[in-house]
């Protein structure tokens, strides 16, 4: 359990990470150059890690690449709602919901897979929900934003990633570790081609700057995505997704540091919470 809550714990701030690099992107470069660059960079380093330290995946066929499948269109389906929200909507609003599919990935747990939450347990995540709205949201802008625009594929990412870190969980029961991350990172790419065609979308080329910034958030996502999954493997999805989400924490301090933007109070407190919530969280696993 203890190995569940350090693999937790590096995918969070892994993600934070990605999270910094992407919101410097996401103004620049359109959904569909986004996720190529960052798929085709989070491949190569996905592979090169999963091989060098975790093993050499194998073959696998019928119902297995059957779910690898699934898994992989619900996750890109995720992004490119997650996305297409962030074009039409105020970031403001769709950063704070964003943490929200942890109440997807927790109810799937306790129903399908008979996982308990105790009272500290339910506190954590309510911790986490809270202090990532606060260091998310700001409210001088959501008072004047329309919620409808944007937000319809907002709740769309929440259903698809929440479902995705579940069927995550099957997915490693059934062909291990190795096979799982580097199955289900390769499985996005052609789905990326198809979903364009389908949408009648453009790849558009993005400047040097900008591809090296898409692509570190790809790597950072990549390597956090392969510390997921070895979390999930080792712990309760219930207790690993509230801390994997908790990457707000790591990019807010990113932003005050390397990007100088003033930390306010209530991103403060709500760091603070976070930060609270996932020892809390931590505490039960361990």
């Amino acid at each position: 359990m203890e190995q569940g809550v350090v693999f937790a714990v590096l995918a969070m701030v892994l993600w934070g990470f990605e999270e910094f690099f992407l919101k410097q992107a996401i103004d620049n470069i359109k959904t569909f150059s986004t996720l190529l660059i960052n798929t085709i960079a989070g491949i190569i380093i996905g592979v090169l890690f999963t091989i060098t330290f975790i093993g050499t995946p194998s073959l696998i066929g019928g119902q297995d690449l059957l779910l690898v499948v699934l898994c992989s269109t619900t996750a890109l389906l995720g992004y490119i709602f997650f996305y297409t929200a962030l074009e039409r909507q105020e970031v403001s609003l769709i950063a704070a919901l964003d943490e929200s599919w942890i109440i997807v990935t927790i109810i799937i747990a306790v129903v399908f897979f008979g996982e308990r939450l105790t009272l500290l347990h339910m506190a954590g995540i309510l911790g986490v929900l809270i202090g990532a709205f606060l260091i998310s949201a700001k409210f001088e802008q959501l008072k004047r934003i329309t919620f409808i625009s944007g937000s319809g594929y907002e709740v769309m990412s929440i259903l698809f990633i929440g479902v995705t870190l579940a069927l995550d969980k099957i997915i490693i029961d059934r062909i291990g570790e190795a096979n799982a991350i580097i199955y289900l990172l390769v499985g996005v790419l052609p789905l990326i081609f198809i979903a364009k065609t389908v949408m009648r979308e453009e790849f558009v080329r993005p400047t040097r700057k900008m591809t090296i910034i898409v692509a570190l958030s790809g790597i950072f996502d990549s390597l956090a995505f392969g510390f997921a999954i070895l979390a999930i493997s080792r712990a309760d999805v219930s207790l690993v997704a509230p801390i994997i989400a908790s990457t707000a924490i790591v990019s807010v301090l990113l932003a005050h540091l390397f990007l100088k933007e003033h930390m306010t109070l209530q991103q403060a407190i709500g760091a603070t919470v976070l930060l609270a919530s996932v020892i809390t969280l931590s505490t039960i696993i361990a």
